[in-house]
């Protein structure tokens, strides 16, 4: 289980403090797929940022598996990062010079994980992409890029998937495959944390947070699952 308990975090613009997190209260289960929504500004990323331990916090307390994630030292945020949480961002965040093989690979050079060629093509057949190991970004339609990102992710064998507007760039139809996906990995034990914009998507994860301020001002727990 992910509990955070009155979680602060401040940005400086210039002379002006920015209040990102005020006082965020939030409780995540295990196998929980959360769709957090709010307005540009609320502090939906910044909220994925401090769980991936991309960002500090300035207060509060974050657990996670029953670990004080803000005691870690930077070796403990590593590891942490490496096997734990996994993150999926709109930018798909893919090398142009290297081909989809290489960018799912790249990875697993920092955790020492094997993942071979066939690992790849059976993960990317199930992601329903067609055969395109061997094709470089520039080749692929937005859609695939996005697929090839999940990929790459679900293969570093985490067990927490961070998607940060995971649909943002891409048309109606590709975004809710990709939401699709998501469910799937969700129905298969694991825990996905989504920030999105559209509505419509987020009503088909299981539970929603609404943020406003820096803080949750709403929860539902949705019928979907």
């Amino acid at each position: 289980m992910i509990k955070l308990v009155n979680i602060c975090k401040s940005y400086q613009a210039g002379s002006q403090t920015i209040k990102a997190l005020d006082n965020l209260n939030l409780e995540i289960r295990d196998g929980d797929f959360l769709a957090v929504v709010g307005h540009s500004g609320s502090g939906k990323t910044t909220l994925l940022n401090v769980l991936a331990c991309y960002d500090d916090f300035d207060s509060g307390i974050y657990m996670y598996d029953g670990k004080n994630v803000g005691s870690f030292d930077s070796r403990k945020k590593t590891a942490f990062c490496r096997h734990e949480v996994g993150t999926v961002f709109q930018e798909y965040h893919l090398l142009p010079f290297l081909n989809v093989y290489e960018n799912i690979m790249l990875p697993s050079r920092y955790s020492h994980a094997k993942i071979t060629r066939n690992t790849i093509d059976n993960t990317l057949k199930s992601l329903k992409t067609g055969d395109i190991g061997n094709k470089y970004p520039h080749q692929l339609s937005g859609g695939q890029k996005q697929r090839v990102a999940i990929a790459r992710t679900l293969l570093r064998d985490v067990r927490t998937i961070l998607a940060d507007e995971p649909t943002g760039a891409l048309d109606v139809q590709n975004g809710r495959k990709i939401v699709g996906f998501f469910r799937k990995m969700n129905s298969q034990g694991l825990t996905v944390i989504m920030v999105t914009h559209d509505i419509a998507l987020a009503r088909q994860a299981r539970r929603i947070a609404v943020m406003e301020n820096g803080h949750v001002v709403a929860e539902r727990d949705l019928l979907s699952s």
